[in-house]
């Protein structure tokens, strides 16, 4: 009897193939304030009006240059004037989706120049106000837009 209920007790504690797993990445507060609403974890961004990306956790670009991507932390020269806060961003949760870009460039380009997205700066969720720059946040300075980052 004594062997039958240890064998039923190791059968409980014992992993097996039946056991599941359950992750949850939540990142709200790596996310830059430009970045969109309704995202509890986000990994990348693309940027179709700038056909490039957006590494969230290295809070890098990544672009294409001479069929190599290149990672620099702040937006190359010629789009300095270009507002991060109006443009469309793709969200990916995978890493470095910009080995699929001949697929995201044509599937996103009708994304281009759409303004229908709203930034999390501009969010009224209180789950957002954790991020640095975000006018909820009574930790930073308020309502700057950091457009850099």
């Amino acid at each position: 009897m004594k062997q039958v209920v240890i064998v039923f007790l190791l059968s409980l504690t014992w992993p097996s193939e039946n056991n599941a797993q359950i992750k949850v990445n939540i990142n709200i507060g790596n996310q830059p304030v430009w970045g969109p609403t309704g995202y509890d974890y986000a990994r990348y961004y693309y940027l179709p009006d700038l056909d490039m990306y957006y590494d969230i956790n290295r809070r890098e670009y990544v672009y294409n240059e001479n069929n190599q991507w290149l990672y620099i932390n702040h937006l190359p020269d010629r789009y300095r004037n270009y507002d991060l806060f109006k443009g469309y961003k793709v969200v990916f949760k995978e890493d470095k989706p910009f080995e699929n870009h001949a697929v995201h460039f044509v599937k996103y380009k009708k994304y281009k120049k759409n303004h229908q997205q709203q930034a999390i700066i501009y969010s009224k969720d209180k789950k957002y106000y954790q991020i640095k720059g975000h006018p909820g946040n009574k930790g930073n300075n308020g309502n700057k837009k950091n457009k850099k980052n």
